[in-house]
């Protein structure tokens, strides 16, 4: 039996999120394998791939950590208390908060999901400690998982790390589970898809100027942003472009966003760079085109099942929109493929390998 300690930090980070529900998955994986057994330093936690476990047992507990501002204070006690206590076989913290150094004497376990902070810092705070963060729980790793062929290139550029120290290991998707009826009403409208953050190297509004250019063409096509709610410059960019109104911004659960891939004309990501591109899986289980930026971590992970564009070029990206929705016969195309690619990235071959490098390390 393998004793793995997952602690708060995502959970606290993430309602919602590609992070948390990677080491929410580890956590339920763990109930079905007799030889695997992770716990979660988490006294209550409202994240939503956790919302069927039970992390507050105690009334007590329940009545101070009622108010959602509390949980990370409390969750970080309890986290260092259980480092502390030492019961466990590995470490597998969910974050880079280096809090727990010094701490812990039991081998650790860091998940690197991209080198984005330390390729393109122009697009973030100067004042960030996460750099630094990062570099400190790195630095103390007994072993690392990168999520990509190309987050562990990024990662050895930056750190001398040897290739024994870092296993790749692919996110997974669950290929056997089809997706519920959707809960969402079908917005009544054509519409491109775009999910989740877009700040800085998700280059949103590089690939604004190509919507707009792709509306004047196809009036009738809207956009639909998932994600947060759109900020005071991002508003202002709207109304000056006069494409505002052909915007529709949904905040939308996971089931929802099975509802926005099914029935989009497309699904895209403008991106910069990435460290996978879990929404790749997504939009390929709901049988939804993919337009992906040519970059080396999305042509690993969807192969010839999407359609590439330079994403520096506001025209390239324009043909690849106007590509997508008048020819009709690229959709059952590259689904077809896109059916097949998503077979390489099971979650239980992830979370299989994800063990192995557990077993690796277990003293």
């Amino acid at each position: 039996m393998i004793n793995i300690l997952l602690d708060h930090q995502t959970f606290d980070m993430q309602k919602f999120g590609g992070i948390s529900r990677y080491f929410a998955n580890i956590f339920h994986y763990s109930q079905t394998d007799s030889n695997l057994n992770a716990e979660i330093s988490i006294l209550k936690t409202n994240n939503f791939y956790l919302r069927d476990d039970q992390f507050s047992k105690n009334p007590l507990t329940n009545y101070w950590l009622q108010k959602q501002s509390r949980h990370f204070k409390f969750n970080r006690k309890y986290s260092i208390q259980k480092i502390r206590e030492n019961q466990f076989d590995i470490l597998h913290p969910t974050y880079y908060d280096p809090y727990f150094l010094e701490h812990v004497k039991k081998p650790v376990v860091i998940t690197v999901h991209d080198m984005i902070h330390e390729l393109y810092p122009e697009f973030f705070n100067a004042y960030d400690e996460f750099t630094t963060f990062k570099r400190l729980t790195i630095n103390r790793a007994d072993h690392i998982i990168a999520i990509s062929e190309t987050t562990k290139r990024d990662l050895q550029k930056i750190f001398a790390i040897p290739d024994e120290k870092i296993s790749v290991v692919y996110h997974g998707i669950n290929i056997d589970l089809k997706p519920t009826l959707p809960k969402l009403a079908i917005l009544n409208s054509s519409y491109i898809l775009y999910i989740g953050d877009r700040a800085g190297y998700k280059n949103f509004f590089r690939f604004l100027h190509a919507f707009k250019q792709t509306n004047a063409i196809h009036k009738d096509v809207h956009l639909v942003c998932t994600g947060s709610p759109f900020n005071a410059i991002e508003k202002e960019f709207l109304i000056r472009n006069n494409i505002a109104d052909k915007i529709i911004y949904v905040s939308a659960s996971d089931e929802d966003l099975d509802a926005l891939y099914q029935h989009a004309l497309c699904y895209i990501s403008p991106s910069l760079l990435e460290g996978f591109g879990f929404p790749i899986l997504e939009a390929f289980t709901n049988t939804c085109l993919t337009l992906l930026s040519d970059t080396s971590c999305f042509r690993e992970i969807a192969g010839d099942a999407a359609l590439y564009f330079d994403p520096y070029s506001i025209d390239d990206i324009t043909k690849v929109l106007l590509q997508a929705i008048e020819d009709s016969s690229l959709k059952p195309k590259m689904c077809a493929r896109g059916n097949q690619q998503m077979l390489k990235f099971s979650l239980e071959k992830s979370m299989i390998e994800t063990k192995a490098v557990y077993e690796k390390l277990k003293v």
